[in-house]
């Protein structure tokens, strides 16, 4: 098979960019404005260019910005999801999304990508009456691309793949008009034989790292044990939210955010028998698809940045999974090409 390659907008610490490598993708290049992420994903795809800016000064030409088959881009979330303000393309974060078929217009028409990844909230389907999503159907069709609801896949990171994460996500495909007579995707299906639990992660049998502990003292301890002790189980992972604590039951993990490790509410917490922790990065990290024991960080990026980057990335098991459809795809094309 050809090896195919993808380019990230939007790239963050390189969960999308991870997810199209482990299927066979050659990552060309990823953009970001912030530090901590580009520093992320310069150390895991080192042959890879990597620009630090922010998405509404760039352009492909200043950037060098070279054609690729896929065109991934997680854009940001906040402003469409059920959790926030649910300002859409009023919010300063939502209109990003415009920069995407901005880029993809200034390549030649017969080298633009294939195929245009999005990834957001499933809620961006629905909000505004569905507004936002004939917003992005519009925009993707303008830019050459076929683009509807069938292009979309909603989905459960617990539901096809091991991970025992409860995250849900929309990955929304666009196929170039100059390459397709259609959208051929198909949304992808479910791999291995589903979540393991949370035990399958966190290792309790061994003391973690001191600063993970909460102090018996502090306010977020006492709030978290009272709650184990009116759950269904001090097993279970408990969630500290902004001013109460949720209980997640049958060993699965809540939504991981931005906001672990540094602070404010969503951070999930676990008993052992030293007390009661917080996730390691190590943990989050196989969360979030990333393998046992690999090396994801360099050393320069502080602990409460590793969470923050970890919450907001794209998970590597979905990501790999619309990868084997996008090389799927694109391998059609080439035979059919041939057969022409």
């Amino acid at each position: 098979m050809r090896r195919y390659s993808a380019g990230c907008l939007f790239s963050g610490m390189g969960g999308f960019a991870s997810g199209m490598q482990a299927a066979g993708f050659a990552i060309a290049w990823g953009t970001d404005h912030d530090r901590w992420a580009c520093e992320t994903f310069r150390h895991r795809f080192p042959g890879a260019r990597v620009v630090e800016q922010d998405v509404r000064d760039l352009s492909v030409a200043a950037a060098d910005l070279a054609p690729v088959e896929v065109l991934v881009a997680g854009f940001p979330c906040q402003s469409f999801s059920q959790a926030g303000d649910r300002r859409g393309f009023e919010d300063p974060r939502g209109r990003l999304f415009f920069e995407i078929p901005r880029l993809v217009g200034e390549y030649p028409a017969s080298r633009r990508p294939a195929l245009v990844v999005l990834e957001n909230v499933p809620h961006l389907l629905y909000g505004a009456e569905g507004a936002w999503f004939e917003t992005v159907r519009r925009e993707l069709r303008r830019a050459g691309y076929w683009f509807r609801a069938e292009g979309c896949w909603k989905v459960n990171v617990s539901e096809v793949s091991e991970s025992p994460q409860d995250r849900e996500r929309l990955f929304m495909v666009a196929a170039s008009r100059a390459h397709f007579s259609y959208n051929p995707f198909r949304p992808p299906a479910a791999a291995g034989a589903g979540p393991t639990g949370i035990d399958s992660i966190v290792d309790r049998t061994r003391r973690a790292a001191a600063d993970l502990y909460l102090p018996e003292d502090n306010r977020y301890y006492k709030m978290i044990t009272a709650a184990m002790a009116e759950g269904k189980s001090p097993e279970n992972v408990y969630q500290l939210r902004r001013s109460y604590v949720r209980e997640k039951l049958e060993g699965r993990c809540p939504t991981l955010t931005a906001n672990m490790g540094i602070g404010g509410h969503n951070v999930p917490f676990i008993r052992d028998r030293w007390g009661i922790r917080k996730f390691s990065v190590e943990e989050v990290c196989r969360l979030q698809g990333f393998a046992p024991g690999e090396f994801v960080f360099p050393d320069a990026v502080p602990p409460a940045e590793r969470y923050r980057l970890l919450g907001n990335a794209v998970c590597v098991h979905l990501a790999r999974l619309v990868a084997v459809e996008c090389s799927r795809i694109l391998e059609e094309e080439l035979r059919e090409e041939a057969a022409a």
